[in-house]
Parts: C-alpha cells; structure tokens; sequence
C-alpha cells in the first residue's frame, strides 16, 4: 500500500487523546495508559491511510484535519464519496468489530493528526486494560451511531435542507464571525448527499446567491452567521 509522506510522528498520544471524545469516557489517567498503545502522527493532504479492500488491521482516531472515505460500489468503476471524518471521530473501525478487509478508503482533505491502534495492541489493551478496551469501543460506537443518524436525515430530507445541515456541521463555527472555509468539492458532496454534481452545483448557487457560502474552487466558505 502505498502512502504520501508523513509530516511528522514525533508529537505525543497523549495530548491528542485528550482531543477526542475519549475524554468525556476515560480518566486522565486511563488516557495516559492508553497513550502506551498507541501512535501518533500527522499527515499531509492527499495522504492515503488504508484502501478498500486492504486487511482491516489498524483503527484511526482524528484529532485534527478532515478525513474523506470513499467506496467503489458493486459494478461500477468510479469511486463515490461515502462519509467525511471530522475531528474526534473514528474511521477504520473495521479493524475492532471483526471485519477482515476495509469496506472503504481513507484520503486526508486537510492536514491531520491521526492517533492509530492495531488491532494486535488493541488486544493487548483488552486483555490487560479492559475498561479502557471497552471506553475505546465505545467512542467508536458512539462515532458509528452520529454517521447513522446523519445518513438518515441526508437521505429522508430534502437535497437542499441537508445541504445546508452537512456545510453548518462540517463548518463547525470559530465565534468571530468570518466566513469559515472548508475544503471540500461538487463530487465530494454529491457523494454524501446521494445526488448529482449538477444538483449540488445548483444548490450552491443559490447558497451563494443567498450570502450563505462563497464558492471557490475546492473550497466553500461558509458564513458563521
């Protein structure tokens, strides 16, 4: 499998865990534990992480950057956009429930720091720490459900209703205001939202009419307001 390079892999687990919503289910003290299981690192965008199809042997935590996941369906040829990994969610959890291969591949939009446990150290971890082994699944699982629940609102609700819902989640918000970009294109949206490029487009136009969202090329700016 081959991958870009990696910008660097001398920061810390632990500062990074703290990040994530492993905060809220485990000790400081757990989490500098667990820090011993795994590794950190960050990676330029375009970076590949794991391909579909490659052995599930490693699941990844986001602290920072975005995360495209993206299959190629059963007879067809193209790869579509299937989910966007926002910081401190999980991807490749394959690698803890059991699957051999991964359903998806993983592609870095923007820069990020990656925290990686195989599936060896994982159960090295369960055997010899099973709380923190079992607050670990449950981030995942909680991960798991927030990507459930929003495919069934993006599916039931009208293309242009989870459009707007998908950018506001994706913006986040950085309180002052200024239009906050996100780096994203037409196809990669499309992808998400189960309809066309050409509608995602039409969409965006009228965001943009609107004041809503500055259109550029692969990158949306979204208003905070």
């Amino acid at each position: 499998m081959m991958t870009m390079p990696t910008i660097s892999n001398q920061n810390g687990a632990f500062p990074l865990l703290r990040k994530t919503e492993l905060r809220r289910l485990l000790t400081e003290q757990q989490l500098q534990e667990l820090e011993q299981f795994c590794r950190a690192s960050s990676k330029r965008a375009g970076s590949t992480l794991f391909r579909q199809g490659d052995p599930a042997d490693t699941f990844h935590l986001l602290a920072d950057g975005m995360v495209e996941l993206r299959a190629r369906p059963p007879g067809r040829r193209v790869y579509r956009t299937v989910e966007l990994i926002g910081p401190s969610c999980t991807f490749g959890d394959e690698a803890l429930f059991g699957e051999t291969t991964y359903l998806t591949s993983s592609r870095v939009l923007e820069t990020a720091r990656v925290l990686a446990l195989t599936r060896p150290a994982f159960d090295r971890l369960a055997a010899n720490h099973p709380d923190i082994a079992l607050g670990v699944l449950r981030c995942a699982g909680n991960c798991l459900i927030k990507t459930i629940r929003r495919s069934a609102i993006l599916t039931q609700a009208p293309a242009d209703v989870g459009l707007r819902m998908l950018l506001e989640e994706l913006a986040g918000g950085n309180g002052n205001g200024a239009p906050i970009p996100v780096r994203i294109t037409h196809a990669q949206l499309a992808g998400v939202l189960h309809v066309s490029r050409e509608t995602v487009s039409r969409m965006l136009g009228q965001l943009a009419s609107e004041g809503t969202v500055e259109v550029g090329r692969g990158i949306i700016r979204i208003s905070s307001h």
